[in-house]
């Protein structure tokens, strides 16, 4: 079986423990997820199926959370909106938390969206649209070194790029609708918003063959990420190297 299967994964499990789920309640030989949840926090996560697994790396994409933070000193909602906007939007650095699993050294990431959307005394609603990679607990905690402090409550991912909550489903309902829950890995790549490339046949068995195929593009960004396909039939993805794509990916055999 080959496919994705998007789930709403609870609080209390990891999600490599999710994705060992899914494999069993599928009876696949391969699964795995496109990006780690915390035990504690819950939300969509993308568990890929069969030959998907060779796909993870489409989906180091931006994910939207929303969440519930605590302040350690109040302030106002203006204040807190102005501090945000002065020093949390666009690129940030960021000193992963001790308890992380990476290396710990201060990286870049990018903040498209940071709102707080509802305030309650110490207590406020937040939602954070940010680059793959972002720790939101370590945005909060630094959010918080500009007002007296801030820790975050709860989290909540609720979406990864252009695929939302929505379409998750939980995992006693995998349980009843088994294979009917898992997409075709066309339909899913379709809406990753790449650039797609058709080859002719012959072009088609070389590019699974792992040889470079000519093709002229129209613009002349290199190393981007091609989608290529066989009429309907999906070969994987190629990376634009010149008037050439070099095989990256291939699912077709």
């Amino acid at each position: 079986m080959d496919g994705i299967v998007f789930i709403d994964k609870p609080i209390g499990i990891t999600s490599h423990k999710v994705a060992e789920i899914v494999k069993k309640i599928l009876k696949a030989k391969k699964a795995g997820h496109t990006g780690t949840l915390d035990p504690n926090v819950s939300g969509l996560l993308i568990v890929l199926i069969g030959k998907a697994t060779r796909l993870a790396s489409l989906f180091n994409i931006e994910k939207t959370y929303v969440g519930i933070g605590k302040l350690h000193k109040d302030v106002s909602i203006i204040e807190l909106r102005k501090i945000i906007k002065e020093n949390f939007i666009g690129k940030i650095k960021q000193l992963p938390p001790k308890r992380s699993s990476v290396k710990r050294e201060w990286r870049e990431r990018e903040i498209y969206e940071f709102k707080i959307l509802e305030k309650q005394g110490r207590y406020f609603l937040f939602k954070v649209r940010c680059e793959a990679g972002t720790y939101i607990r370590k945005l909060i905690h630094d959010l918080g070194g500009f007002i007296g402090g801030a820790h975050m409550l709860e989290l909540r991912r609720i979406a990864i790029g252009k695929f939302n909550e929505n379409l998750a489903i939980k995992i006693n309902e995998l349980e009843k609708i088994k294979e009917k829950a898992v997409w075709p890995i066309e339909k899913v790549v379709r809406r990753l918003g790449h650039r797609s490339i058709k080859l002719n046949k012959k072009q088609a068995k070389r590019f699974c063959k792992g040889a470079f195929i000519r093709y002229e593009f129209l613009n002349k960004n290199d190393n981007e990420k091609i989608l290529v396909w066989n009429d309907k039939r999906f070969l994987g993805v190629g990376i634009k190297i010149n008037k050439k794509i070099r095989p990256d990916i291939v699912i077709a055999s």
